[in-house]
């Protein structure tokens, strides 16, 4: 029998690739003795983080608007499309910003109730330039998973657009991430 045909595992702790009935794991010496081969399973979801690109995701193409576009327009369009998020770019189609339903709740607060016996603003008279996320971090199709992840975590996104040759091609948010993992690792 060679070494091919036997069924390698993947240690839960690190990831390092060991054989059925090692001990202990060579890199970083955790108890593989009650590791059974479902337990391996963990190593498919390490695999799909680390090494699956975005572009795996099949991401959805971007609802794109103007800076001079309204909020109006753009929660019009996010509720019809069921996205929650707007991609914002320049006259020449460069990213410009981000618009997120965190960004409707976070800037038109104040904005629509300034003083309790005020009339609030029309979300047809705000441009998105006014209540953007502007440059947005963004990463490339190709770019991993676990890139987006992390910069999700670090960030605090829930969004993230994706750009090809400095043009939006689409956007990843943590629940297609998340029905990605769990269609292809669990």
């Amino acid at each position: 029998m060679t070494g091919d045909s036997i069924q390698k595992m993947e240690c839960p702790s690190c990831g390092h690739e060991f054989l059925p009935g090692a001990d202990s794991c060579e890199s970083c010496h955790a108890d593989l003795t009650s590791v059974r081969y479902a337990e391996s399973r963990l190593g498919s979801l390490h695999r799909v983080i680390i090494d699956d690109p975005l572009a795996r995701i099949d991401p959805p193409q971007p609802i794109l608007l103007r800076k001079t576009d309204t909020v109006a327009r753009a929660v019009a369009l996010m509720k019809e499309q069921r996205q929650g998020s707007v991609i914002v770019v320049e006259e020449d189609g460069s990213l410009a910003g981000i618009f997120t339903e965190r960004d409707l709740v976070r800037s038109l607060g104040p904005r629509q109730f300034p003083d309790p016996g005020s009339a609030p603003a029309s979300l047809d008279s705000v441009r998105l330039a006014d209540v953007m996320t502007p440059g947005p971090h963004a990463l490339a199709p190709d770019d991993t998973i676990a890139s987006a992840l992390h910069s999700m975590a670090v960030g605090g996104y829930r969004h993230v657009p994706l750009v090809r040759d400095g043009r939006p091609a689409g956007f990843v948010s943590i629940r297609g991430i998340l029905g990605y993992i769990a269609r292809n690792a669990l």
